[in-house]
């Protein structure tokens, strides 16, 4: 997403996008989105700063690290980021600190619950199911 300077009003500037997830670079293997990404960003300029409040919202998936099951879930996240503007400069872009802030916040470790049993080490179930063999 590119922001052309001279296009912020003093009352700020309202973007919305519905964009893929490869559109701003999320590979399935950083993230699998089920819908696209509904971007929401508010700017505003103060002296020589770039302000961008952005509201992500999407649908994504993971794998269980435990047992191994998909997991569905919302995403909803809220950026707060600055950019300094520097002379002769006509255009920030933000689609590259949007990616990261999405990865960054993902957590490292994705379980299905907080009481998941994951799979048996000597069968193979998955101990939510079912019993060991």
């Amino acid at each position: 997403m590119k922001v052309t300077i001279k296009d912020i009003t003093p009352r700020g500037l309202e973007l919305l996008e519905r964009l893929e997830a490869d559109a701003i670079g999320l590979s399935p293997d950083d993230l699998k989105c089920l819908s696209p990404l509904n971007i929401k960003a508010k700017i505003s300029r103060i002296d020589n700063t770039v302000l961008v409040n952005i509201h992500i919202q999407g649908r994504y998936s993971f794998i269980c690290a435990r047992c191994l099951e998909p997991i569905e879930s919302d995403l909803s996240q809220e950026l707060n980021l600055d950019y300094a503007i520097e002379k002769g400069l006509e255009f920030i872009e933000i689609t590259e600190d949007i990616r990261q802030e999405i990865i960054l916040s993902s957590p490292a470790k994705i379980l299905c619950s907080d009481d998941c049993k994951g799979i048996c080490p000597r069968c193979t179930v998955n101990l939510n199911k079912e019993q060991c063999k």
